[in-house]
C-alpha cells in the first residue's frame, strides 16, 4: 500500500495551479475595490475562467473579505499574469481565490 505523505501549504499551492510566494497581504480584512461591472469572482483556482467560480455573483465594492491563506501567481484576463490570494467572504459564506488587484 502506498504511504500518503502530508504536504505543506507551499506544496499545496503549487498543486492547485500556482507558484506560492510571500506577499504583504497577511491574514486580515480587506475591502473589495476596483469592481467596474458586476462582482468579485471567488474562484477554486488562481486563474481567470468562468468554470472555476465558486459563486455566480460575489462581493461588490465596499464589502469585506478576510485573507485566510497565502498568495499565488496565476493568470488574469487574456492570460496576463496576476496575483491571487485565498479569502473568506462572510457575506456569501464561501472561500476561494480572488485577484489581489480588487482588494484594498
Amino acid at each position: 500500500m502506498t504511504e500518503i505523505k502530508k504536504i505543506n501549504g507551499q506544496e499545496l499551492e503549487n498543486v492547485a495551479g500556482g507558484e506560492g510566494y510571500n506577499y504583504d497581504y497577511n491574514s486580515g480584512w480587506r475591502t473589495v475595490k476596483n469592481i467596474q461591472s458586476g462582482y468579485l469572482a471567488i474562484r477554486t483556482a488562481p486563474s481567470f475562467a468562468y468554470e472555476n467560480e465558486v459563486i455566480h455573483k460575489g462581493p461588490t465594492n465596499g464589502q469585506k473579505v478576510q485573507i485566510t491563506g497565502s498568495t499565488v501567481k496565476g493568470t488574469g484576463i487574456n492570460g496576463v499574469p496576476a496575483t491571487y490570494v485565498w479569502v473568506y467572504s462572510p457575506d456569501f459564506g464561501v472561500s476561494g481565490y480572488v485577484n489581489t488587484y480588487f482588494l484594498g
